[in-house]
């Protein structure tokens, strides 16, 4: 993904994040709100119930407008007419309370105008963990006997009774945190990529200058007449050769890979013709696998081998496997088979090596990636040939699979449209673009 395009995601993402944090808050204080105007009416009534009970124990009939002020948010007054007795006012407390749901501590007293102070004051827990904060009832200068009550653990009472918004809003954070850690990772880690992409093409282009220095001697040392005639030296030369080639296409491979996953790579699709590479593959390594004291075996069934791919990267796709199957086996047996599939071509390549132990499939086509031997020096090479693989293998619209067992080999097999399958789906790609 491109880092525009990425940063571009983040921040529409970020932007969006944001808005639904702003509404989930919005929408908590709204509930906040709410549910302090549900307790103040039901401490309300509650009060007003005990206020009625109390004048119908004096067989008082008359009207009486007993007013319920709030004079502070925890803090709530009945007007009461009569002298409460103590004992019957925390009884009557306690059942209007918890008829109305209110399940929380309060502290009440009863305000005795004639003596112009609170003559009773105590203190209902809603639990033995609740002791009395010692938070005084504050005295209101009115005409009156009045009962005062107040709500101490109001804001926490409010609070519980919003489990569910509060959980909501710890989980939509934790969402929150989880992604800006994410984000993090992610620009890291692409950041990271960029420095080892940077590193690998300066190094490689780094590399191309000594090894044409290298291949330039060593061809001039070939070519002298002294050299050729001391088999020795002309072997060392020969050897020199040999190992200077094979240090250059192993750079050329790491330039690849790094260019294919900075952008992507141009290509000469064309009409290939599976078969032809196959016999080119076998041809080329002849000579390697009779070296192993190994052999081939081609059985090529496919009636439609021709596929939609570029020539070059489509060989060299066959030469690594290839390459593979021949160098992680003592005596090789390397063998290649074609059948025809409903929609396309199925190419097998198919080795006697060592396989590969379950754990280490999943990283098999990763960059870089080499299964672990006993000796790292064994066999050469990056681990790149099957990273590139797989992704040309994807830009000619096929699939890989590995088939493998330890002690009994591998089995590469690749899946590819047949040519007019694949310009059709090409000419669909074009016309969406």
């Amino acid at each position: 993904m491109k880092s525009s395009t990425l940063r571009t995601l983040v921040i529409g993402v970020t932007v969006l994040i944001v808005l639904i944090m702003g509404i989930q808050l919005y929408w908590v204080s709204k509930s906040y709100l709410l549910e302090e105007k549900e307790f103040n009416v039901k401490v309300s009534s509650a009060l007003h119930s005990v206020v009625e009970s109390i004048r119908f124990s004096h067989k008082d009939n008359s009207p009486f407008a007993g007013v319920i002020s709030q004079p502070r948010h925890d803090y709530f007054i009945a007007d009461t007419k009569y002298a409460a007795d103590s004992e019957e006012t925390e009884f009557l407390l306690k059942k209007a309370i918890e008829e109305y749901n209110i399940f929380t501590s309060f502290k009440f007293g009863i305000y005795d105008a004639s003596q112009g102070r609170f003559t009773a004051i105590r203190y209902v827990s809603s639990g033995q963990a609740f002791q009395d904060p010692g938070t005084p009832l504050p005295v209101i200068d009115k005409p009156g006997n009045y009962i005062g009550v107040l709500f101490p653990n109001r804001e926490s009472f409010i609070i519980h009774q919003m489990d569910f918004w509060i959980l909501s809003t710890l989980f939509l954070l934790l969402v929150i945190i989880g992604f800006g850690i994410s984000i993090y990772k992610l620009f890291r880690q692409k950041q990271l990529s960029e420095i080892q992409k940077d590193f690998i093409n300066n190094m490689t282009h780094e590399f191309r200058t000594p090894i044409a220095t290298i291949q330039l001697s060593t061809e001039v040392l070939m070519n002298n007449p002294a050299i050729q005639e001391n088999r020795r030296l002309l072997r060392y030369a020969q050897l020199i050769e040999n190992e200077t080639d094979h240090l250059e296409s192993q750079v050329d491979r790491v330039l690849q890979v790094a260019k294919m996953e900075s952008r992507s790579p141009q290509l000469e699709k064309e009409a290939v013709n599976v078969h032809e590479v196959i016999q080119e593959t076998v041809n080329n390594f002849e000579h390697s696998i009779r070296q192993k004291n190994g052999h081939f075996r081609v059985t090529l069934a496919a009636t439609r081998p021709v596929i939609i791919a570029d020539r070059l990267h489509f060989t060299n796709m066959l030469f690594n496997l290839t390459d593979n199957a021949i160098k992680y086996a003592e005596n090789p047996e390397v063998r290649f088979s074609t059948t025809d599939e409903k929609a396309g071509i199925l190419i097998s390549v198919a080795d006697n090596g060592p396989g590969i132990p379950p754990k280490y499939r999943k990283f098999l086509f990763t960059k870089f990636f080499r299964v672990p031997t006993g000796n790292l020096h064994e066999v050469k090479g990056f681990g790149l040939g099957l990273n590139y693989v797989k992704l040309y293998t994807k830009y000619f619209k096929g699939n890989i699979h590995l088939r493998s067992e330890p002690g009994k080999g591998s089995n590469f097999i690749l899946r590819f449209p047949h040519s007019s399958t694949a310009r059709t789906a090409a000419h669909m790609n074009d016309d969406l673009v």
